[in-house]
């Protein structure tokens, strides 16, 4: 009968151990499956925010030369006739040009659909994340209600144009930032 009990309870110690370590080693390779996940998200991310920063850079130069434009027809509005006439039609097609702005954000949808967001394991970080893509969407609100604006002026809009610059729209200083912080992120893994 002693010999029946210490055999059970080695058998059960047994059992327990390859339970425990076949959890343990389960969870194990769930966390690099995660890790792995994230990183390959917040790759997508990084690509996608300087993708956006980089349309954000050209877009600034665009609203520039659109306030340079502006200010040129504006003022020489009195003698357009004796302006060089490319050169005229050079900035009306520049304050006239048809725009329109829109940024992506499909990484941070995949990032939060798949519940990997979650799993960033730096809060800060995801917070940053979210902020770009917060900025991201508000200078493409404005700059897009800017261009609105701009349209629906009868004429020329140069005034209109020189009185609202939105150059304040385009501070991507958050974007880089996060960018920065995803490339600090990838290194350290």
């Amino acid at each position: 009968m002693k010999t029946d009990w210490s055999s059970f309870v080695s058998e059960l110690i047994a059992v327990i151990l390859g339970i425990v370590i076949t959890f343990t080693v389960q969870g194990r390779i769930d966390r690099a499956h995660d890790r792995r996940e994230v990183r390959s998200a917040l790759e997508l991310v990084r690509v996608e925010l300087a993708s956006n920063l980089d349309d954000i850079s050209e877009l600034t130069e665009y609203l520039k030369q659109e306030q340079i434009s502006a200010r040129y027809l504006e003022d020489h509005r009195d003698s357009l006739d004796a302006c060089p006439v490319e050169t005229v039609k050079y900035h009306q097609g520049i304050v006239n040009a048809d725009v329109s702005v829109s940024f992506s954000h499909d990484a941070l949808e995949l990032l939060k659909l798949s519940s990997l967001l979650q799993k960033v394991e730096n809060n800060p970080l995801s917070m940053k994340i979210i902020s770009a893509y917060n900025c991201c969407e508000l200078m493409e609100t404005n700059i897009n209600r800017h261009i609105s604006g701009r349209d629906a002026q009868e004429g020329d809009p140069s005034s209109w144009l020189i009185a609202h610059n939105p150059m304040y729209y385009t501070d991507a200083n958050e974007i880089k930032v996060a960018i920065e912080a995803i490339d600090t992120f990838l290194r350290k893994r």
